[in-house]
């Protein structure tokens, strides 16, 4: 498809990654559907077993463009996938990134677009106002320095923020390519957010709401007081962060971040709920295979 867009263009591509939660997809899906701004949507399907492949081929093939993996790419690959698959396949200016438990208002991309606008596009990303199902805030992103500049417009100064309800434009992924797949899990959109925040400003959107529903706010989450079954996942997180760090902040910063994380293992050992050892080993290896980790990134052009 031709690539080459209009001025005025100001269609969003969704892009939803899923796995196993096919009551949440099908919420998600309609909620997106009440969005007008939305001229596509993008499924990636992790390779679920729940009956979301037979749901999906229900689905209008002109307005979803449906991608059942026969394997689990994790939310990296997934994203991955689904921001190129946007890319080549739609003249989308905008592409709206999220899990499939988010579910957006119905002016959530409006209000997005509006202040894509407003910015006249000089922005990394922006990010909605992301609520638990109790109201509560969560996803919260990291706060910019300067983050009240804008606070009169509906905006607050950001420099990270996870892929629940982001927004970027073609222009941003022209410059910083896609999501990089081999993060697998967690930290994908740590990384990709601060990429294209190192040039370009990004915000927090008050009026852009969404619901996240996960079963918990995962705030309080972490290694030490998880439930056994999502230990090993953590591995994925210190390897990431640890590469993020060497990405963009450089040895000092690293170094530090390094030696920060192995008091903590000694911490997740000394303080965890159970397990100890095996909760701690998680993160220490994750650890020291963040020093050697350094995929490449992926470009469109």
């Amino acid at each position: 498809m031709d690539n080459i867009l209009e001025k005025d263009n100001r269609d969003v591509c969704a892009i939803v990654v899923t796995y196993n939660r096919k009551a949440l997809l099908v919420e998600c899906l309609e909620a997106l559907g009440k969005n007008k701004e939305v001229k596509n949507i993008v499924v990636v399907n992790n390779n679920s077993s729940d009956g979301t492949r037979e749901y999906l081929e229900t689905l209008d093939k002109e307005f979803y463009i449906v991608e059942n993996s026969t394997r689990n790419l994790g939310g990296a690959g997934g994203f991955s996938l689904g921001m190129e698959l946007a890319y080549k396949r739609t003249n989308a200016k905008y592409f709206w990134i999220m899990d499939d438990d988010t579910i957006a208002n119905f002016n959530a991309a409006s209000e997005l677009v509006a202040k894509a606008t407003l910015l006249k596009n000089n922005f990394g990303f922006l990010c909605s106002n992301v609520r638990w199902t109790d109201g509560s805030s969560c996803n919260i992103p990291m706060a910019a320095k300067n983050w009240p500049e804008l606070t009169t417009e509906g905006l607050v100064g950001v420099t990270q923020g996870t892929f629940v309800s982001i927004l970027v434009s073609r222009d941003i992924v022209d410059k910083f390519g896609i999501p990089t797949k081999e993060l697998f899990i967690w930290g994908d959109d740590t990384e990709y957010t601060v990429r294209v925040t190192q040039d370009n400003p990004s915000y927090f959107v008050k009026d852009s709401i969404v619901i996240h529903k996960t079963p918990n706010n995962l705030s309080g989450i972490t290694i030490k007081n998880d439930s056994l079954d999502r230990v090993n996942r953590y591995f994925y997180l210190y390897r990431n962060l640890i590469f993020i760090s060497k990405n963009y902040k450089g040895n000092k910063d690293t170094f530090k971040l390094f030696i920060h994380y192995m008091i903590y293992t000694l911490n997740v050992l000394l303080k965890s709920e159970n397990h100890k050892w095996r909760r701690a080993m998680v993160v220490l290896k994750g650890i020291f295979a963040g020093i050697k980790f350094n995929p490449d990134i992926k470009y469109m052009n």
